[in-house]
């Protein structure tokens, strides 16, 4: 066996110790030398599997990028239902025609219906449905890449602010407080980063369990106030510096930057806490 000839992992960027006898990295399980195939088989497959995140650690010039890989993690999200009936909160809707035509084939209620409850985002757009209907009418939001939360069972549709927010200042409080509170309905708020940019708007980043919000300074207007996406439509996303970048399965990319290189660390790792509890 040799010694370890990388500081760091060629394939993850992860730290190797240097003073230990060393065939694989410890972090993403990576042989480092070519010698020893079938001992290093045996010792890799013995290494715990991240069979619904892929995380990687790359090396850019002199810097760190992140990236998690999400499209194992929703394939395995498909078989989620365990409950006797959900709800569907819908949070954005980038194609709204297309959603209602497709929801006008499989819901019992007329085009205007439809068109009315998607046009007053976010709203509760399916309500205590059926398991087996969930997993259908989740695929068509999905395919139009809409932003939801689905809820199991009874849930409060209009939540305080207090049971979803625990801590946040008073500048978060008053850019919360003038959007709908139903935005909120289904998530589990993990993390709020003030003084942080999207489409150079100045604004708030929300985390919750499953979706991703933006929310800007700017809140006074009648324009479309908020950015959501859900952990559904991503495919990836990638941490460089300080920013965050997240790729939907569509191929668009939006990005979020943070004050410091610290902060876009603390969301990511928020992230990454939230896919990993999901399993």
């Amino acid at each position: 066996m040799s010694y370890s000839n990388f500081k760091y992992c060629p394939f993850c960027g992860v730290d190797i110790s240097q003073n230990q006898l060393i065939k694989f990295c410890p972090f993403c399980g990576e042989k480092l030398f070519k010698n020893d195939q079938k001992i290093e088989k045996k010792e890799t497959d013995d290494l715990p599997m991240q069979d619904n995140l892929v995380l990687k650690t790359l090396i850019v010039g002199n810097n760190k990028e992140y990236e998690m890989n999400l499209d194992q993690y929703n394939r395995n999200a498909e078989h989620f239902i365990q409950s006797e009936y959900y709800s569907i909160i819908l949070k954005d809707a980038p194609n709204k025609q297309n959603l209602i035509r497709k929801l006008e084939r499989v819901l019992e209620r007329d085009y205007f219906a439809i068109r009315l409850a998607i046009d007053n985002i976010p709203n509760i757009i399916i309500y205590k449905a059926k398991s087996d209907d969930i997993i259908h009418l989740s695929k068509i939001f999905r395919e139009e890449q809409a932003s939801i939360s689905i809820v199991a069972g009874d849930f409060n549709n209009k939540p305080a602010l207090d049971e979803i927010f625990h801590t946040f200042n008073l500048q978060e409080q008053d850019i919360i407080q003038h959007i709908p509170r139903s935005l909120w309905v289904g998530d589990k708020i993990c993390g709020i980063f003030s003084n942080t940019y999207h489409d150079n708007q100045e604004g708030l980043m929300i985390i919750s369990d499953k979706n991703i919000y933006f929310l800007p300074n700017e809140i006074y207007t009648p324009a479309y106030r908020w950015f959501v996406r859900s952990y559904s439509i991503l495919s990836k996303v990638i941490m460089q510096e300080n920013r965050l970048e997240f790729i939907c399965k569509d191929s668009t990319i939006t990005s979020i930057i943070f004050p410091e290189k610290k902060s876009s660390l603390d969301a990511y790792e928020c992230i990454e806490n939230m896919i990993q509890v999901a399993k």
